[in-house]
């Protein structure tokens, strides 16, 4: 984007400057454009949380480089709409954390999606009816040799933390739902997750 501090008007491109002001001659090189009275205009959103806050254009003015640089201003959202923000957001993390996944001690990595699940419970179950002692199971880490009782460990240890997952989703809720409106805009959504550590 541009910018003609002369008139104050922020243009997409050169050319839609050129055709603004066709008296403005060449604009090929960033010379030529200062030259006409047009400059490169910077943006430099600041970071924000959008759960809680909008962020839009509120000027232009230069920097302590000279540069012309589009600022920034933040309006807090509505308490309900954070409230409901941050709800929605506690589900969608508890989604990420439940199917991204947990090491196990010894350090394979198992899937933990809704049919990593689905295939464990039903190795364990067609290994019994087969009369199977071990199972070749391919881990995210890599193929590993298992015992069916490892298996069962295996099942119990993604079941805990699916359960952990849910846990801390509704203390979230519950807290959300508790917080005052005025400390919903400090509310931490990413406190609280089980890590899928060692199990």
């Amino acid at each position: 984007m541009f910018y003609a501090p002369s008139t104050q008007t922020i243009y997409p491109t050169a050319q839609h400057y050129a055709d603004a002001r066709p008296e403005a001659g060449a604009l090929g090189t960033e010379a030529d454009r200062n030259a006409a009275g047009l400059y490169m205009l910077y943006e430099i959103p600041p970071p924000f949380d959008p759960l809680k806050c909008t962020l839009h254009a509120a000027g232009v003015a230069q920097d302590e480089q000279g540069r012309w640089c589009l600022q920034y201003a933040l309006s807090p959202l509505p308490a309900d709409v954070v409230r409901a923000n941050l709800a929605r957001a506690a589900s969608a993390r508890r989604w990420a954390v439940e199917t991204g996944g947990i090491t196990l001690a010894g350090g394979a990595r198992v899937g933990t999606t809704i049919d990593d699940q689905n295939r464990i419970t039903s190795v364990i179950a067609n290994a019994q009816l087969a009369g199977v002692v071990s199972v070749n199971f391919k881990a995210q880490s890599g193929w590993v040799t298992l015992s069916l009782e490892h298996m069962r460990g295996i099942a119990a240890a993604i079941a805990l933390h699916v359960q952990a997952c849910f846990s801390a989703e509704r203390a979230h809720h519950e807290a959300i739902a508790a917080t005052s409106d005025a400390g919903l805009y400090g509310y931490d959504i990413n406190a609280g997750w089980p890590a899928g550590g060692n199990t």
